[in-house]
């Protein structure tokens, strides 16, 4: 639930691909929607231009998410360039769509031969389960993943082969940039208040005081759908805890539970800074992109959330930065994950077109162009921008990534905990449950779905 609705046609290999609706008529996942599986050998070696020229003239079918929208009119030309008997057919979908249909379309007998689809159970799990996508283990060995891409971001598309578990086993896709949640400030504001850019969580709470003197809003802040409350805990949490903490409970590692004092702690301290009149007032009322909006205007100090705002909010214009906070350990712990990963299906006919694609958008060569496009790349951190705030914001995912520091959306733990944890946070900021009943609300629904 951390990625944002898109929803644009695309014009490129010489088709127009619209957006299209739930795919109805398919048989449910598992079941096939063909009665053969073409398999590809594993490779040990990176494919070539001549491995793919055997396939003769061939169409390969993408489904995207329709936020790849400039990152494909600029690779899929170049693909066709260099594999000229290739011809690329994208279809992309808003993020809601793809999600709800694309288990279908990979179980269908006209399945496209790569897919983006989404970490967890919902999606992922079961293209896994269903064994709709072809493991990726020997083209990570092959291309060089595991050199350049860090353990938690492949870990994101690790499965046990029956799709139960999440975060170990077998590799079944990739996303060459990631997302996560930083903190942006406006500049002007906090000058005027006489308050430095904060480096650190600390020097961060200290300023809030001030700045409420200065007559200035603290923190603007929006919950109406949920998610910036959970991404305001994961960011608190993290100033006291390693990112494996978190990502071992997320993932359902034995022995792991939420009930800790520093979980405890990051849940008071919502708490506090909504008693002492540091975030905006109605925040249940107010959506995400609403305050990101009233941010971008220059309602407050300070607006915690997402690097995926960064478009709407640098488009006023306005004195802004971007960046990760250090914790209690002077390392960088937040939410964030790789974009949505890509999937080789397992009945594709083209598979060696397949990985060529893939281990093209992967290369670190290709990353200079992801950052171009306003995307932050993984595969290279010497990427930049000539935008200061998207500079800011690559510079500060190497910090991040270099301290290990991504932890999971602490809603793929369960496939309830989106709505747990959401209303949870929303009835805690209200004051209707404390912190200590928060956390045990959080961790029953943990080993409730631990024990199915």
């Amino acid at each position: 639930m951390n990625k944002i609705p898109r929803s644009k046609p695309l014009v490129v290999g010489g088709a127009i691909i619209g957006i299209v609706g739930l795919l109805t008529g398919c048989a449910p996942p598992g079941t096939g929607g063909s009665d053969t599986t073409t398999q590809f050998s594993a490779i040990d070696a990176p494919v070539t231009v001549d491995d793919v020229a055997e396939l003769g003239d061939v169409t390969l079918k993408v489904w995207a998410d329709s936020g790849e929208k400039a990152t494909l009119e600029d690779y899929v030309p170049a693909f066709e360039k260099k594999y000229p008997n290739v011809t690329v057919e994208v279809t992309l979908k808003s993020f809601d769509d793809l999600v709800k249909t694309v288990v279908n379309a990979m179980d269908s007998k006209d399945a496209p031969d790569l897919a983006q689809g989404n970490q967890g159970y919902a999606v992922d799990g079961t293209l896994v389960k269903a064994k709709l996508i072809r493991p990726l283990d020997d083209v990570a060995k092959a291309y060089g993943w595991e050199e350049i891409y860090s353990p938690y971001s492949l870990n994101q598309f690790r499965w046990l082969d029956d799709g139960t578990k999440w975060g170990e086993g077998t590799l079944y896709g990739n996303s060459p940039v990631t997302q996560y949640v930083g903190v942006f400030e406006n500049k002007s504001l906090l000058e005027q208040a006489n308050v430095p850019i904060p480096v650190s969580f600390d020097e961060m709470e200290e300023s809030l005081p001030k700045i409420k003197a200065a007559g200035i809003t603290p923190i603007v802040f929006g919950n109406s759908d949920k998610q910036p409350a959970m991404h305001l805990f994961g960011s608190l949490a993290g100033r006291c805890q390693s990112a494996d903490v978190v990502n071992d409970w997320v993932a359902g590692a034995e022995g792991a539970t939420f009930v800790n004092e520093c979980n405890t702690q990051a849940a008071q301290t919502i708490v506090d800074w909504v008693k002492a009149g540091y975030v905006s007032d109605g925040f249940n009322g107010v959506s995400m992109d609403d305050a990101a909006n009233r941010f971008a205007q220059g309602d407050g100090a300070y607006y915690i959330g997402g690097d995926w705002l960064l478009p709407q909010i640098s488009a006023v214009g306005g004195n802004f930065g971007f960046t990760t906070l250090t914790g209690d350990n002077g390392k960088r712990v937040s939410t964030g994950s790789s974009s949505v990963g890509w999937h080789i299906s397992s009945k594709s006919e083209v598979t060696p077109a397949a990985i060529a694609f893939l281990g093209g958008i992967h290369d670190p060569s290709y990353s200079q162009k992801l950052a171009d496009q306003n995307r932050v790349p993984m595969a290279d951190a010497s990427a930049t921008s000539s935008d200061q705030l998207m500079a800011e914001d690559i510079a500060a995912s190497a910090l991040l990534l270099g301290d290990n520091g991504q932890t999971a959306y602490l809603d793929w733990a369960t496939d309830t905990m989106y709505d747990v944890f959401g209303s949870g946070l929303q009835e805690l900021m209200a004051e209707k449950i404390t912190p200590e009943q928060f956390v045990e609300i959080v961790q029953a629904d943990w080993e409730a779905f631990q024990a199915e």
